[in-house]
């Protein structure tokens, strides 16, 4: 694994929050919660490895990312924080935590469990990876050809933010490479501790899919402090659905 440290944001002082992001995601996505968190904490946001502004790798399996965060937080200084993780970046957690790769303060699960994913509509961004990318000259254009490949607005907008200007064209700034033909790492399921006492929060949305009752029942077996939230008139992309729900159930858990 590459030695050199994570790109990062951080935002306010305090106790240290850290958000992990999921999978084709950033650490920009998670800039307006975290300005409304930076009152009451240190909010910290990496970009993960082969994501955003941070180097590359060739791997994306929840081990070695869980290692490569763990590395990150002890690099910096960061000590007993709250671990937040949406999808990708959420079972990144839950291998830390599995792994005592750090001592956490409490965790925060974002519309995601231990359970192997079961999303097609992710395997058509992965599968979007796989192709040459044409020719843009704007963001727009780009944002256009992609709405005619995936089902939503919401996963078009998220593979233009993975796009950067080089050389007077659009190219992939992700390890697209890595990202594309490793999609079975990202899909796996991952373990769970045989008896957590951390404070644990799964935070799901309402018109989501990805959380099933029994993988509920898993996480509350393995951390003796469960709650279960749910965010109304969201799905997997939570926090971009219904920010204020989000921000409500998160702060009421935090408090």
């Amino acid at each position: 694994m590459c030695n050199k440290d994570l790109f990062f944001r951080s935002f306010g002082n305090g106790k240290p929050l850290v958000i992990l992001h999921g999978i084709l995601g950033s650490s920009d996505i998670w800039v307006p919660t975290a300005r409304r968190l930076s009152a009451n904490y240190r909010v910290i946001i990496p970009d993960l490895p082969n994501h955003g502004n941070s180097f590359h790798t060739n791997t994306l399996s929840y081990d070695a990312m869980a290692l490569e965060a763990a590395r990150f937080l002890h690099r910096n200084g960061i000590e007993k924080p709250i671990m937040m993780g949406h999808s990708y970046g959420g079972k990144i957690v839950l291998t830390m935590a599995t792994k005592n790769y750090i001592d956490m303060e409490k965790i925060v699960l974002i519309d995601i469990t231990s359970e192997r994913g079961k999303d097609k509509n992710m395997q058509k961004l992965f599968e979007i990876l796989q192709r040459p990318l044409s020719t843009f000259s704007t963001f727009s254009e780009a944002e256009n050809y992609f709405q005619n490949l995936v089902p939503s607005p919401s996963m078009a907008a998220l593979l233009v933010k993975n796009l950067h200007r080089t050389g007077g064209v659009l190219q992939w700034r992700c390890n697209s490479q890595v990202l594309a033909f490793q999609y079975e790492e990202v899909m796996c399921s991952v373990g769970l501790p045989t008896a957590s006492t951390v404070p644990l929060m799964l935070l799901k949305g309402e018109r989501s899919d990805y959380v099933t009752p029994t993988a509920v029942d898993m996480l509350r077996l393995s951390f003796q402090n469960f709650t279960l939230a749910e965010v109304p008139n969201a799905g997997h992309w939570v926090h971009a659905d219904n920010f204020g729900g989000f921000v409500q159930a998160l702060e009421q858990f935090l408090k």
